[in-house]
């Protein structure tokens, strides 16, 4: 029972923050501080996140964006770990009760003392090092209770061991400071803490940047080992230098510099140790260094504490080559000539299941495969670069419902999003949508090529229709859940305007079913009676992955039942990827020649051709076959072609 009340009183304090946390004690850094002891460097802080309540809390806190799958396994082991570190110590220091180890195996406990410091010669190592009471408490820990969690960073340290190796020594820093990286993520890519701190080295954002590192929407270099390993350097060079001791060093690495100043000054000392005894530095940052030399001890040597036969992953091999814009690492896996998550693998900065858009990226492929790489991405059509938009998840959404509304397939979504589950995303995560085709021409062209409708699409008229500058009178009637800005939108109007003609004193005062005037331009025909023939709907539809064949039929306007005796479908699931439906025939009944009028409405930034859709009642099939587009790209200044009730 007491273990048990143990367990639910500990506090979460040991949750890593990062390199260079926010200054936990909240109070402002002292401004009068002696430049001797404090640090000239100037590093950008981050606000620090409020702590969790549980420790799942920072992995399923409403994050506006999705973390990967991988983040998730390695957040969930981060915080396990932190959390059995604190159990053990609290343990200890609090209740003075031994390690959990005796409860464990008690014999294996009871035996003679295992740290071996008899043995320990410090000229082995780089960094300086000395044996205490804390730094023994900290080794006990990682040969007791903490010995699966050791283990499994030592299995991941020979990936990482060279790179990490050559860096130090190009920046002339001592090697051993990959315990460190060891102590801050257990040598995980994925790392992530509550506090955002994310990768090898634990960057939170503000910092990551500050040294370099590219932190956006597409690409987080604090997941690249290679390029964020040089950052930790750099940032450790300057913390060295200006502190002139490791130990507070790595202290200022934990937390926020100024705190670490603040207290030298007040106890007039560089000396950790004495700081440690003062309780004038954070409980995690006084544990921080000490752990570190625990586990530079133990890992220097790990066979002489029981750690053998651990069989490490061998560093990684590749090439680089330069991608210049948005291919999806479907497309440059299969150029590559290995699968989509070997690829994600060897490149864990990129985010988006595609590279950048804005700017060229170093793709890391297998290694003497960058010449057939270069002939094979060259070969890429057009129709096979992305573009993109962001979609905004909004309450009542699902991934198969914008999925459909984009026309693509749920597992294409989730894939370019890395979701894990479908079936779980959140109102308020940014969705980025991707969407293939050619590069789009500029909006002067698209403006010229819609004004001139080819003869596929424009309407044949019984009468001479003419066009004229007077706006025309009609009547729109409000329906369930309209608003006055979508209308407006709907009609390329203004909401101002709206209010006026109705004489409405305010935007929010319409109801389902109010009849509403609307004066529509000149570029609408002016002949209420013109008579057009219906534009030619595609009539067969290859089937996707992830289509159904409900989300067919509301594509293209047919019923369910229509499609199934077309095709001579024996049920609704009957179908599967690249089946070719027919969309009309003796099951569909064609729809007759009717009177319609067309509008012109204007592309404006952030439009979608499915948001545009929707706005006017219409599929977006039919927008492409009005205005004969061959894909959904389209560019704010272009005129759509569209017909209205």
């Amino acid at each position: 029972m007491r273990l048990l009340s143990l367990l639910t009183c500990l506090s979460l304090s040991a949750l890593a923050p990062a390199a260079y946390a926010q200054d936990p004690s909240g109070e402002a850094a002292d401004e009068d501080i002696d430049p001797v002891i404090a640090p000239v460097v100037v590093v950008p802080l981050g606000e620090a996140p409020a702590a969790p309540t549980s420790i799942w809390d920072h992995i399923e806190g409403g994050r506006a964006e999705p973390i990967t799958p991988e983040e998730v396994v390695a957040s969930k082991e981060l915080a396990e770990e932190r959390f059995a570190e604190q159990a053990a110590l609290t343990a200890e220091a609090i209740f003075h009760l031994p390690d959990l180890g005796l409860y464990l195996n008690p014999f294996q406990a009871l035996e003679v003392d295992p740290l071996h410091l008899d043995k320990l010669a410090p000229g082995e190592f780089d960094i300086p090092i000395v044996t205490n009471a804390h730094v023994e408490r900290w080794m006990r820990y990682f040969l007791g209770s903490g010995r699966k969690w050791f283990g499994k960073w030592l299995s991941r340290k020979p990936a990482f061991e060279p790179m990490i190796y050559s860096e130090m020594e190009r920046q002339k820093l001592p090697k051993d400071l990959i315990y460190v990286s060891m102590v801050e993520s257990g040598f995980s890519v994925n790392a992530r803490s509550w506090a955002e701190a994310v990768g090898l080295w634990q960057f939170i954002s503000p910092t990551a940047k500050g040294y370099g590192l590219r932190v956006d929407y597409w690409v987080d270099d604090r997941r690249d080992p290679e390029l964020a390993t040089a950052a930790a350097a750099a940032l450790l060079k300057d913390l060295k230098s200006h502190f002139g001791d490791w130990y507070l060093a790595w202290a200022g690495y934990n937390c926020a510099p100024s705190r670490i100043s603040k207290a030298a000054k007040t106890h007039n000392t560089r000396n950790f140790w004495v700081l440690y005894e003062t309780g004038s530095i954070p409980e995690e940052t006084r544990n921080y260094v000490p752990k570190v030399l625990a586990a530079a001890i133990i890992g220097k040597h790990p066979e002489r504490y029981g750690f053998t036969g651990i069989k490490g992953d061998a560093p990684p091999k590749y090439d680089t080559a330069i991608v210049d814009g948005a291919y999806g690492m479907d497309v440059l896996a299969k150029c590559a000539g290995i699968s989509q998550e070997e690829l994600q693998t060897l490149n864990p900065s990129i985010l988006r299941g595609a590279t950048p858009p804005d700017s060229k990226h170093g793709l890391r492929i297998p290694v003497g495969s960058k010449e057939r790489f270069m002939e094979a991405l060259a070969k890429v059509p057009e129709s096979d670069r992305l573009t993109f938009q962001k979609h905004t998840v909004a309450k009542g959404e699902t991934m198969s419902k914008i999925a459909a509304r984009y026309g693509v397939s749920t597992d294409a979504l989730a894939s370019y999003n890395r979701i894990s589950n479908p079936n779980m995303v959140a109102v308020g995560t940014v969705l980025l949508i991707p969407r293939s085709g050619t590069a789009a021409p500029p909006p002067e062209a698209l403006t010229a090529s819609a004004s001139k409708p080819s003869s596929s699409s424009k309407p044949s008229t019984s009468k001479s229709t003419t066009t004229t500058s007077k706006p025309t009178a009609r009547t729109h009637t409000v329906a369930k859940g309209e608003t006055l800005s979508t209308i407006a939108d709907r009609y390329d109007v203004s909401t101002s305007d709206l209010q006026d003609w109705n004489n409405l004193k305010s935007a929010n005062n319409i109801q389902a079913g109010q009849k509403l005037t609307v004066m529509t331009s000149g570029s609408t025909s002016s002949s209420s009676t013109a008579k057009a023939a219906a534009p030619k709907a595609p009539t067969t539809y290859t089937v996707k992955k992830g289509d159904t064949l409900s989300d067919i039929a509301e594509r293209h306007d047919v019923s369910v039942s229509s499609l199934v005796s077309a095709n001579g479908l024996k049920s609704a699931s009957a179908i599967y990827p690249g089946q070719v439906l027919k969309l009309s025939g003796s099951g569909a009944a064609a729809k007759p020649v009717e009177t319609v009028q067309w509008k012109t409405y204007t592309v404006k930034k952030g439009d979608s051709l499915g948001a545009i859709a929707s706005a006017h009642g219409v599929s977006v099939t039919d927008l492409k076959s009005w205005n004969n587009l061959k894909s959904s790209t389209i560019q704010p200044g272009q005129k759509l072609k569209v017909q209205v009730d």
